[in-house]
């Protein structure tokens, strides 16, 4: 089929034919569960709105998502904890708007502190993975650990969340059992081992204490990638699983960077196939329970990503239900719903600020119901990607339409016997969202677009013939990018300070500063690296953390250029990436650094995007590399822009603080991480650390 161009080419061109859709609602697959996001943190910022902007936020989040999935916390691992009166208000406000239509999924982050060797619910109090995992027992009828104490936990929870007012339809026993984390977590294996307890096990002491009571979810790993999902899931009894959960924090084959996955929505179609292959239609649903991009900002092009994602998961991946990390979020930043509460973190006003993504999920959860079911639908336009759903009495079809590409697509109304098109919703980048548009006999989808068109039995066959573009806003413009200079990142011909240097391994050698000339180069550093086969000895890092200039660089340039050679007599093949304290990005891999002279090597910024790195890392099977300066190239003036600083009235902002590796070492209210003078206070090693909030991210010291 020939893509249609934009309005304006319209009516200088003639179009030779137009796309279609071909849906056949006879072709039934699996049944829709639902559809919805979490309310995990930042519950009291929520109640503690005015009450009018309160009662607006839950209108705008429940009813108008039609939100049919409400994902919440198990918050009670203390003897005397209580549930939350934020958490009731919220669950209370979905239950008056949408009844049973929505149903809350729980999931518990961490068991009891008490029955865990660390003491503590938190993953970073254990001094090895074995304290966060429960406990070793004897006399359990489960096994090895404390299992049976650990399903009376959940047992008595759920009672007391029942007395509470809040009942849930679905649990999950632990939220991502393979995530050593340094906040609330648990370990499980998918069984038992000599250093940590079985989720094999676990499930089946829960079962036993909670059937009948509720259905349960799992295993909900933290990602699907490396048949992540498989290991555990094969170990498990069906029986004793009502459905299937997982994330998607990582999809496999190296696409392990959620923002950089969020843009490229294919990197998870052979990973959601091979489980809806195995795990599909067994009559229990398979549930995405939690994805977000782990970037604490918003993006445009995020909306099209998630549709582009859940297109991927309904169809080849067999979804039944998909869970947004974020319904609500603090500080006005949300991945579908922003909150900013008078006097609370930065905010000085109460403000709901709508995502971007909001719109893509309610594409979906809008106008398909739990019970329906996806039918197929196929097309041949390469930038098309749709999926499509009939309700369970046939009488309604409600088809997705996303457009990937960059040129807008003319598209015939679906043809199915005996219904037409009552409703058409359509929402573009950078342009208008959630617009009701003409219906007509054909439909213009815009560049990075989503469109869902609903057909009834009863709607009338259309009367309107031609198609137009009604979602492009007349009065966006593309940002002019303007070039400017080069930025130069390091250079060390003009310093000799090698302290933002730190070797991401014990057996590293420091990087040192090297005063003599080097064939013609006076200033250079030497860079140890690991000296043998990755394979034998692992990834072995260098890392560099660079200025706020050199950070907005790596967003806003197209290519580093590093002047560099190689320490042995060979060349040096070394992969550069970034990091931006929770998320590495790998730039580029086997890029050269000559032997036996200088040399001025590109390395590709194109999977920077927004990630917000503040650092760069360098590994190589080399003895090691010299680097004499680093230049980013290609530059757009409208990027280099200092990066933000928290501002005095956030102290009281939740905050994480991570090591230069990635690793979480802390997590608490701002000011309690902070010194006046911007240094660390906490009791952890000196060196460089970075501390995020929501709004922004600083690099700080520990001396």
């Amino acid at each position: 089929m020939m893509k249609k161009m934009t309005t304006a080419a319209l009516a200088a061109a003639t179009i030779a034919s137009a796309a279609n859709i071909t849906v056949d609602p006879t072709a039934t697959k699996q049944e829709i569960v639902g559809f919805g996001g979490a309310s995990v943190y930042y519950q009291s910022w929520i109640t503690a709105l005015a009450d009018k902007n309160k009662e607006a936020l839950f209108d705008t989040a429940f009813t108008g998502l039609n939100l049919s999935l409400l994902r919440v916390g198990n918050w009670l691992q203390a003897d005397t904890a209580k549930v939350s009166q934020d958490d009731i208000a919220i669950v209370q406000a979905a239950k008056q708007r949408l009844g049973n239509h929505v149903k809350i999924e729980m999931s518990s982050w961490s068991a009891p502190g008490n029955l865990k060797p660390s003491g503590s619910v938190n993953g970073k109090d254990g001094s090895s993975s074995a304290d966060n995992s429960l406990k070793k027992v004897s006399g359990d009828a489960y096994g090895a650990y404390a299992y049976s104490d650990f399903a009376a936990w959940w047992k008595k929870s759920l009672e007391t969340y029942k007395a509470a007012g809040i009942t849930p339809d679905y649990i999950s026993l632990q939220n991502e059992p393979d995530m050593n984390a340094d906040y609330e977590e648990t370990l499980f294996n998918p069984t038992e081992t000599d250093t940590a307890a079985g989720y094999k096990e676990a499930l089946n002491a829960v079962y036993d204490a909670v059937k009948g009571t509720t259905k349960i979810l799992g295993p909900e790993p933290l990602g699907i990638g490396y048949s992540n999902f498989e290991k555990y899931a094969k170990e498990l009894d069906d029986n004793k699983l009502d459905g299937y959960a997982y994330h998607l924090y990582h999809a496999g084959d190296g696409n392990d960077n959620s923002g950089n996955n969020y843009l490229a929505p294919e990197n998870y179609r052979k990973a959601m196939k091979a489980i809806g292959s195995t795990y599909g239609g067994k009559g229990k649903p398979i549930i995405m329970t939690e994805f977000c991009n782990m970037l604490d900002k918003t993006r445009e092009e995020d909306m099209v990503g998630l549709a582009h994602i859940m297109q991927v998961g309904f169809t080849d991946g067999q979804l039944g239900g998909y869970i947004a990390w974020q319904l609500f979020w603090g500080e006005g930043r949300g991945q579908l719903i922003g909150v900013c509460t008078e006097g609370w973190g930065s905010c000085k006003k109460d403000e709901i600020v709508i995502g971007p993504e909001y719109h893509a999920m309610r594409h979906y959860s809008k106008f398909v119901n739990p019970g329906w079911k996806a039918i197929s639908a196929t097309t041949t336009e390469n930038d098309l990607k749709t999926v499509a759903f009939a309700s369970a009495s046939g009488d309604s079809v409600s088809v997705v339409v996303i457009n990937t590409g960059k040129t807008a697509i003319q598209l015939d109304a679906p043809a199915i016997s005996g219904m037409n098109v009552a409703t058409a919703v359509q929402s573009k980048e950078n342009g208008f969202k959630s617009k009701n548009i003409t219906i007509a006999s054909c439909y213009m989808l815009p560049a990075r677009s989503v469109t869902t068109l609903v057909l009834t039995k009863t709607a009338a066959a259309p009367t309107v013939a031609a198609c137009q573009d009604e979602t492009t806003d007349p009065n966006y413009t593309e940002p002019v990018i303007t070039p400017s200079a080069d930025v130069v990142i390091l250079d060390y011909s003009k310093t000799t300070d090698v302290s933002t240097w730190q070797a991401m391994s014990d057996d590293l050698g420091a990087v040192t500063y090297e005063a003599g000339e080097l064939d013609g180069i006076t200033g250079y550093v030497n860079v140890p690296l690991a000296g043998c086969e990755q394979a034998d000895c692992g990834y072995k890092s260098q890392l560099v953390n660079i200025s706020e200039e050199g950070a907005a660089a790596l967003a806003s340039c197209s290519e580093l250029v590093i002047t560099m050679r190689s320490q042995d007599k060979s060349n040096a093949y070394v992969n550069v990436g970034a990091a931006n304290g929770g998320s590495w990005v790998d730039y580029q891999y086997g890029r050269t650094a000559a032997a036996g002279k200088w040399s001025e090597t590109t390395v590709d910024l194109e999977k920077e995007g927004d990630n917000g790195s503040t650092a760069l890392h360098f590994n190589s099977d080399a003895t090691g590399i010299y680097i004499a300066k680093i230049v980013a190239t290609g530059c757009s003036s409208a990027g280099i822009a200092k990066a933000p600083k928290f501002t005095v009235n956030d102290r009281f902002a939740p905050a994480k603080v991570f090591d230069l590796n990635g690793n979480l070492v802390w997590s608490g209210l701002k000011g309690q991480a902070l010194n006046a003078d911007g240094t660390l206070r906490l009791e952890l090693r000196q060196g460089m650390y970075l501390v995020k909030t929501n709004s922004s991210t600083i690099k700080a010291v520990k001396k």
